[in-house]
């Protein structure tokens, strides 16, 4: 019997030895766990709008924000970072309006094209801006660095869930 006592004593000290030594690795760590509450988020942006792929990331793995693709249609269907949702700077008027309801809620409003040239996400950026949206960053050369990063993408027609068509549905023609 002393010797199942003496076990189980040096368990409990083993678990709670454990457990000090978890939470304290926990603490120390930038990217920690949040155990009681969540402190603001460490993702940047910069004064000229800016956010750098490493915190778009982690906004996007967090699900805290939405990515507009500016590119063409065809650049989009042929890939695009998984879960954007398309929208060229020319088809803003017409398509915002069913757009709108994905932004609420967010921490970021995310557009990108590709290219350190390529001014359609800034334009974007603009147009949203001047619609009253807040939270719009520009992800600079965004598809080629989110690429690079071996980050979540997908493949396929311009889909939108806000323009009335089911999740994995064209909004255009209905086929999945």
């Amino acid at each position: 019997m002393r010797h199942a006592s003496r076990i189980i004593g040096q368990c409990l000290g083993i678990i709670a030895l454990s457990g000090v030594l978890a939470a304290g690795s926990n603490a120390l760590r930038p990217d920690g766990l949040p155990l009681v509450h969540a402190a603001q988020s460490a993702v940047t942006v910069g004064a000229s709008g800016e956010i750098g792929v490493k915190d778009a990331a982690l906004l996007f793995l967090s699900g805290r924000a939405v990515f507009l693709d500016a590119r063409s249609q065809l650049e989009y269907e042929m890939g695009h970072i998984q879960g954007a949702v398309w929208l060229p700077p020319r088809e803003f008027a017409s398509q915002f309006q069913d757009i709108k309801p994905l932004l609420a809620g967010k921490d970021a409003v995310i557009a990108y094209c590709d290219g350190e040239r390529c001014t359609l996400a800034a334009t974007l950026a603009k147009h949203l801006r001047g619609a009253g949206v807040k939270n719009v960053v520009e992800l600079k050369n965004g598809w080629a660095l989110w690429q690079a990063e071996r980050l979540p993408v997908a493949k396929g027609g311009a889909m939108s869930r806000a323009a009335g068509a089911p999740e994995g549905q064209c909004r255009d023609c209905g086929k999945k």
